[in-house]
């Protein structure tokens, strides 16, 4: 697993066009997170990727042109515990008080 730190100028695409890049391969996306990092705008990705991967994905986004920098590396414990936290949550109708998935099938 890498973790992925894309710094880009969130104009208008930007981060479609850096999310398109891995769903374009198939690549399954375990976490993603964009804020504001001062002028610029980080995105941070957690992806099971190959080496020849790796390269592909850095070339496209380094295309992109409001796309400034591009790092990746191991995941940070941070983000390994921001993943553990962030699992998939019920859909409201589930937890909605007073009725059930049952229920709502009768």
């Amino acid at each position: 697993m890498h973790a992925f730190h894309i710094h880009y100028r969130n104009t208008q695409g930007t981060l479609m066009r850096i999310l398109t890049a891995v769903s374009r391969r198939g690549l399954e996306l375990h976490y993603v997170r964009a804020a504001s990092a001062g002028n610029l705008f980080r995105a941070d990705l957690l992806l099971e990727v190959t080496p020849k991967q790796i390269g592909q994905l850095c070339r496209d986004w380094y295309a992109i042109v409001d796309v400034t920098e591009v790092k990746y590396g191991p995941p940070s414990s941070e983000l390994l515990e921001a993943l553990a936290f962030s699992g998939p949550h019920p859909p409201v109708s589930a937890t909605a008080s007073g009725s059930s998935a049952t229920a709502a099938r009768a």
